[in-house]
């Protein structure tokens, strides 16, 4: 089928824009850049340099790519300036573009990237697709859950079939986790200690099981919201306990939530030592979809010895 995907040299991208090109999928890649046009070519898509903000030419590119399928895969997370706040404009600005631009090309489904732990966590145990988006929260989860819950009315409501799927949090080559990146290098310096209990329940996924599952909902034509997330949930007071004996670095400290919030920010106190975890039950049976990494002790595993 013919596929239009922005961002297409993201964290997903870069793994999903191969599978779809193997698979016989023709696949039109939106970039900004002209370096970054040079690697999605080298993938096999067809790259096309716009904006996602620049709606005139957005819509010209996706009519000209005559997409059956448009893929939402854009983040400001290697962007300069605030991330956060960046990737909250894509979320609502961009998914509005986006959205107009497929609708006037003709396309017949919208799939977009959103993510599973923003949810509520009120009432405790995992979430499903069904938990509500935490939009009641306290400043600064509100503004992050309400951008999601943008991106995600705007999906269902497209007049398409509209796919949203609920990322885990990331991990494999590349990412934050990565052996060479932020995480183990601030856990080997001891400068990551436990927020309070360390609570916070982590859903991971390897960044190659969000591209099988990706392509499982693209050729499967499934609608709707689908978490995308390994099968075992961890606090976090376990997993950093655990990874800072892979990464043969010191036992982690602890640090009070008041003094945290001071030091790392409300948001990452929140994720630390408030998010709760995800099922991906929803995900497994309708997809039949099995994570390569089921389990996050063999991930990180695999990660950190280099396998």
């Amino acid at each position: 089928m013919k596929v239009f995907i922005a961002g297409g040299t993201g964290a997903i991208g870069r793994f999903l824009v191969p599978l779809m090109v193997e698979a016989g999928h023709k696949v039109v890649a939106l970039t900004r850049s002209e370096e970054r046009a040079s690697r999605l070519g080298e993938m096999g898509a067809t790259p096309v340099v716009g904006d996602v903000f620049d709606e005139a030419k957005l819509a010209r590119l996706v009519t000209d790519s005559r997409a059956e399928v448009v893929l939402h895969q854009l983040t400001a997370f290697g962007d300069k300036g605030d991330p956060y706040a960046n990737t909250m404009r894509i979320r609502i600005e961009g998914t509005r573009s986006l959205v107009a631009a497929a609708r006037a090309a003709g396309a017949r489904r919208f799939i977009a990237q959103s993510i599973s732990f923003v949810c509520s966590p009120a009432g405790g145990g995992l979430t499903d697709e069904d938990t509500p988006l935490y939009v009641g929260a306290d400043s600064p989860v509100r503004p992050l859950a309400e951008a999601v819950a943008s991106l995600e009315q705007q999906t269902l409501g497209s007049g398409m079939a509209g796919t949203v799927l609920r990322y885990g949090w990331f991990f494999g080559p590349g990412t934050s986790y990565d052996p060479s990146d932020s995480i183990p290098a601030a856990i080997r310096k001891g400068a990551m200690p436990l927020v309070g209990e360390g609570a916070g329940a982590y859903s991971y996924i390897d960044l190659r099981d969000a591209a099988a599952a990706t392509m499982r909902v693209l050729e499967r034509g499934t609608s709707g919201i689908y978490n995308i997330v390994d099968d075992s949930p961890v606090r976090f007071s376990e997993w950093l306990t655990y990874a800072a004996k892979l990464l043969g670095a010191p036992a982690p400290g602890r640090e009070d939530v008041a003094t945290a919030r001071k030091r790392i920010g409300a948001l990452r106190v929140y994720y630390q030592n408030e998010q709760l975890g995800a099922s991906n039950a929803k995900a497994k049976r309708a997809l039949a979809w099995q994570p390569a990494f089921p389990v996050w002790p063999a991930g990180f595993e695999a990660l950190y010895s280099g396998r």
